[in-house]
């Protein structure tokens, strides 16, 4: 399958947000006003590192759940299952502080994979409308 597109660019932007709310997390927003400090540096951690995995699925252009290239684009998604779990727990044990996480972040590798997959079996179809069938053999013409 041919390398991301707009799906890189989707990972880019998904990389850049996790980024700045890591950055705001650690400032101390006003949803995190009075949590301990072990936690602001834990949940800014989980969120640098769900950052970073997005990134390296957009600078690969391979995605998360590629079919071929390096095992980071391979199996990328179960490590990012992995960190959304420990956002969970971290924010359990945490208590009231924060927003809660978001299971959407697991949901977008596997949605990014099947547009692209949609993608290009729509483009293949288009084009194979569009070129002419050549005949198997030449008729005569008839008087």
């Amino acid at each position: 399958m041919p390398k991301l597109k707009l799906g890189a660019a989707f990972y880019g932007l998904i990389a850049v947000g996790a980024v700045v709310a890591a950055v705001l997390i650690l400032r101390g927003d006003s949803r995190y006003a009075g949590a301990d400090r072990w936690y602001l540096i834990a949940r800014a951690t989980l969120l640098l590192l769900i950052g970073v995995m997005f990134a390296v699925g957009a600078v690969t252009r391979r995605g998360l759940m590629s079919d071929e290239g390096p095992r980071i684009c391979r199996q990328g998604w179960v490590v990012l299952v992995v960190l959304v779990c420990a956002e969970f727990v971290v924010y359990a044990v945490g208590g009231e502080w924060g927003t809660f996480p978001s299971i959407v972040t697991v949901l977008i590798p596997p949605m990014v994979k099947r547009l692209q997959e949609k993608y290009y079996e729509g483009r293949d179809e288009a084009e194979r409308e569009l070129t002419p069938e050549v005949p198997d053999e030449v008729r005569p013409p008839t008087a």
